[in-house]
């Protein structure tokens, strides 16, 4: 029995080949005192200067084999670097401690990354990694120490290293590299979502598992389970090797899939939709046949800048996709910052418990100006294709009225100045508090749709911070409470007349399909990748069996009891 090392399946696939263990150079940061302030200031400015070079080439290498789409990845890397900001920061300290290039640089880029690693969401939060790797790259090019080339690697290479960023995922080889491990990262860091663009099987989170193999060492890694095998036995070669067959042979029939529609077995039809965070992200969720865009994260558009993003900024980025879904629904999501996800030109107040501050829709309506802009843009968008407006972190009946107020003001505004937009256009809201989910037939009776945001949902109803380790395993989506909130959303919903979808990563999750169709989900929404697995789970279901499958398990008393029922049923409907 080879040893089995555990982690988080980020990119799907079964990969059997050679360790190839990747050790960065060591870089040493000189922390003693600058002997020439000018000669320090001209070492960071030419590393900038050389990191951007590199950059570039990377980004031209990305274009060609993975598309624009994936090559835009490092148009957000060369804006963080030439972050005026952060620059004069660094040369500051450069000035005021008298300290070398690389060690105001280092200082630099940790206190932005700090900032970025404490945020709550989980894609912004992983954002922090994009800012190392550049950081990183930058450190590098000022101390004059080389670069690993990851672009010439030997035949059937599984990358192990404690972290690879976007950078060094671009760099890989695809004719011999065939899957990658890493220490730590998520399913939402940049390199997971590239190694899924890529087809690339990766397994992330796993701890310590550079101290556990060596260059050349035979591997399994099946990132379907998120496991990796070292040194596995005869048997465990012929089991994986008929298990990868299966796999690709499943895959080719997903890809069927396509253009198919998500249907039970009993005739239902239910929505496909993908999540988004920006126009380059529609290519992927085009190619595995999602049905509609379930959830456009908008905030990227204020963090990658260092202004409030203008109108026209606004509505060119949702024109672009409302025109490329050709009709399909595209559900855009105001503004969602504030609180712990602070930007420096929005000037918010340090927060003792930011989960529960001054963040999203409540910054919006005690600033209607920002909420007027992206609403006109919305507005101007929804002419060029099928576009619905959502708004976060709702608790209140009154929230909705207001914004709906400010929407019909906006209205009236482009009528005078004879601007079309989408007349019967749909203003919706997240289902992510308790508050909304015991009054859902209320806030029905004024809301054109629901979408349940289950990461923020399952959060606030078991008082659980998902981003503290000490207590992240409380965290659970199959806590009896949690579903429970999630059907009284879809019942209130229903009760109101209007649809409901979930775009959290619940959605996505193959194991609880049949219980959220059971419950009378409308809309499945999740990562693209996802779409065609969901699609065939949905075609294998009947809506009663699901429908007892919920009673069933919302008789349980434990997320683990839960699973165990769940676990049943799936292996009786899909045979696993």
């Amino acid at each position: 029995m080879g040893k089995i090392i555990k982690g988080i399946p980020a990119s799907p696939g079964i990969s059997i080949g050679k360790v190839y263990l990747y050790k960065e150079n060591e870089l040493f940061i000189d922390t003693s005192e600058a002997k020439n302030l000018e000669i320090e200031k001209d070492k960071l400015l030419h590393g900038r200067d050389l990191t951007k070079e590199q950059l570039l080439r990377i980004r031209e290498k990305t274009a060609k084999s993975l598309g624009e789409d994936k090559a835009a990845i490092f148009d957000g890397h060369i804006t963080l670097l030439e972050d005026e900001d952060l620059f004069d920061e660094v040369v500051e300290l450069i000035e005021d401690e008298n300290i070398t290039a690389e060690y105001a640089l280092e200082q630099g880029i940790n206190g932005y990354c700090e900032m970025l690693a404490n945020l709550e969401d989980a894609y912004l939060r992983e954002r922090a990694a994009d800012l190392k790797d550049i950081g990183k790259r930058w450190l590098y090019n000022v101390t004059g120490t080389e670069i690993v080339d990851l672009s010439n690697l030997p035949k059937d290479s599984v990358v192990i290293t404690k972290d690879l960023t976007p950078s060094d995922t671009a760099q890989l080889d695809l004719n011999n590299v065939i899957a990658f491990v890493t220490e730590i990262g998520g399913k939402t860091a940049h390199s997971s979502i590239m190694a899924r663009s890529l087809e690339l099987p990766a397994v992330v989170g796993t701890g310590s598992v550079c101290s556990e193999v060596a260059t050349g060492m035979d591997i399994i890694v099946d990132a379907i389970e998120g496991i990796a095998i070292i040194n596995p036995s005869e048997e465990e070669f012929k089991t994986y090797t008929a298990k990868r067959e299966e796999y690709l042979a499943e895959k080719e029939l997903l890809k069927q899939l396509k253009d198919k529609d998500a249907v039970s077995k009993d005739g239902i039809k239910v929505g496909a939709w993908a999540n988004i965070g920006s126009p380059k992200d529609v290519p992927g969720l085009l190619r595995n046949g999602a049905q509609g865009i379930g959830l456009y994260r908008t905030e990227f558009l204020f963090m990658n800048n260092d202004r409030f993003p203008s109108e026209e900024e606004q509505f060119e980025a949702y024109k672009t996709v409302a025109e490329s879904l050709e009709g399909k629904p595209v559900t855009i999501r105001t503004m969602d910052i504030g609180g712990d996800k602070s930007l420096p030109y929005m000037e918010l107040p340090k927060e003792e418990n930011p989960f529960l501050g001054w963040r999203a829709l409540r910054v919006c309506l005690d600033r209607p100006e920002i909420l007027k802009t992206q609403f006109r843009a919305l507005l101007r968008a929804s002419a060029f294709g099928y576009i619905k407006i959502m708004l976060p972190m709702i608790i209140s009946l009154d929230e909705v009225r207001k914004s709906r107020a400010l929407l019909k003001e906006c209205m009236e505004e482009l009528r005078a100045e004879g601007i079309a937009f989408d007349e019967n256009i749909q203003l919706g809201i997240m289902v992510e508090t308790p508050a909304v989910c015991f009054r859902a037939a209320s806030f029905a009776k004024e809301c054109d749709f629901f979408s349940i945001g289950t990461n923020d949902l399952t959060q606030y109803t078991l008082a659980v911070d998902r981003g503290n380790e000490k207590i992240s395993h409380l965290y659970n989506s199959y806590n009896p409470a949690v579903l429970q909130a999630i059907k009284c959303a879809i019942d209130g919903a229903h009760a109101g007349g209007i649809t409901i979808s979930m775009c959290g990563e619940f959605a996505g999750d193959e194991n609880a399909t049949a219980i959220l169709f059971g419950m009378g989900l409308d809309a499945f929404s999740m990562s693209a990748i996802s779409v065609p697995r969901i699609k065939k789970n949905i075609m294998s279901l009947d809506k009663k069996e699901c429908e007892k499958l919920v009673e069933r398990v919302l008789e349980q008393t434990t997320a683990q009891e839960v699973l165990e029922v769940v676990a049943e049923f799936n292996k009786t409907v899909y045979g696993k």
